[in-house]
Parts: C-alpha cells; sequence; structure tokens
C-alpha cells in the first residue's frame, strides 16, 4: 500500500514539476456597492371626501448606491375611487373563498360537491 502511495505522490510531484507556473489572474475589487444589496419602500394612501378621491404615493429605493425618492399627489373623481374599492374588495372574497375551500373540503360529506 505505501508503494502505491509514494508512485502516486511522485507521479503528482512530476505532474506539477513539469506544468509551467502562470502568474495569478489580477484581482479586480468589487465596486463600492453591492449590486446584490438593493431596498425598495413605496406607500400609497388614498382618503376620499365628498366628489373626490385624494391620492399620496411616495417611493424611495435604493440602488446602485444611491437613494432614490419619488412623490405625487392627484386626486381623482369619487367613481374612479368606488371602482377601485369594488375591485379590491372582490379580490379579497376570491381569496378568502378560496382558503375556506381549502380548508373545508378535506373535511366534507364525500357526497357532497360545492361547485
Amino acid at each position: 500500500m505505501n508503494r502505491a502511495l509514494d508512485i502516486f505522490r511522485q507521479a503528482l510531484w512530476q505532474l506539477a514539476e513539469e506544468e509551467p507556473r502562470r502568474p495569478p489572474a489580477p484581482f479586480s475589487p468589487p465596486g463600492p456597492w453591492n449590486a446584490m444589496f438593493t431596498f425598495r419602500y413605496s406607500c400609497t394612501e388614498i382618503s376620499a371626501q365628498g366628489g373626490e378621491a385624494h391620492v399620496k404615493r411616495r417611493e424611495t429605493r435604493f440602488e446602485e448606491g444611491r437613494f432614490v425618492t419619488e412623490e405625487c399627489e392627484c386626486t381623482v373623481h369619487r367613481e374612479a375611487y368606488d371602482r377601485m374599492v369594488d375591485q379590491a374588495q372582490q379580490v379579497f372574497i376570491e381569496q378568502m373563498n378560496q382558503a375556506m375551500r381549502m380548508f373545508y373540503l378535506p373535511f366534507a360529506p364525500r357526497g357532497r360537491h360545492d361547485e
């Protein structure tokens, strides 16, 4: 066993000596900010009074080593606000319906189909 190990070591040393030595690749340090770190925060406030709805939106993000902040405000008709609320409620109701089916159907009697 030792003889086989010695032969193997000798072969490795010969390969190492035969291979020309190359200088190491130059090291390029990463940029001042790592591109893997980004941050984003957004906030939208909607308030309705009378026949109009006031919308205020703020967004702050950190990308490529810089903070960028954007703000906007606007006023929309009450009808647009009402449609948006109706759509949000429909999405919520549909999600709750799916969640209740997920919890209810495994325990439902075998002969009953709710769909």
